[in-house]
């Protein structure tokens, strides 16, 4: 099969949030990526058939030792005008890779949170952890996604991109307390 180089990208901002930009798109488990989240549409696979940037943003302060619940601090994003799609090859095969890679984020983002939540204490002392925790939570995630590109080559391999659909699931259960809704 042919390889597709396909890259996400995960940036790390502690900008203010991006919830009003209708350029970022939130992730929600009850949502399913569609071609209309690409900004740009391609017909030229020699480049890959997609791309899909992807955020993740907090607004932690100081004074966030207090709080109990950090899942509304962290934002998991995939963002639309830079990500494209080739809309004349393999377009749903595409969706999925990125959807998982997508939902791999926010395996990430949830681990990021519940770190957070029980670092807590030490961000009375300064934000240094905060930049700490995200930088382990950014490498164990880019592992990760190699893995997952590796075991399935890029999502083309039905059967294990099932088994990885399977543990993304149970990853995202077993975090569910760090929903961004919760």
């Amino acid at each position: 099969m042919r390889q597709i180089l396909i890259i996400a990208i995960l940036l790390f901002s502690s900008k203010s949030f991006s919830q009003e930009n209708p350029d970022y798109l939130l992730w929600d488990s009850t949502y399913k990526i569609t071609i209309d989240d690409f900004g740009i549409k391609k017909s030229d696979s020699q480049s890959g058939s997609s791309f899909a940037l992807f955020t993740i943003e907090h607004n932690v302060s100081g004074l966030d030792f207090l709080t109990k619940n950090f899942n509304k601090k962290v934002k998991n994003f995939m963002i639309k005008s830079g990500s494209w799609i080739d809309t004349t090859y393999n377009v749903e095969s595409s969706l999925k890779y990125q959807q998982t890679l997508f939902n791999i984020a926010e395996i990430y983002s949830r681990q990021f949170r519940k770190e957070l939540q029980t670092n807590r204490k030490q961000i009375s002392k300064g934000l240094t952890i905060v930049h700490d925790i995200f930088s382990k939570i950014s490498s164990d995630f880019a592992k990760r996604r190699l893995e997952y590109d590796a075991e399935t080559n890029y999502g083309n391999d039905i059967q294990k991109q099932e088994q990885w659909d399977i543990q993304i699931k149970k990853d995202l259960e077993e975090l569910s307390d760090y929903d961004y809704n919760k």
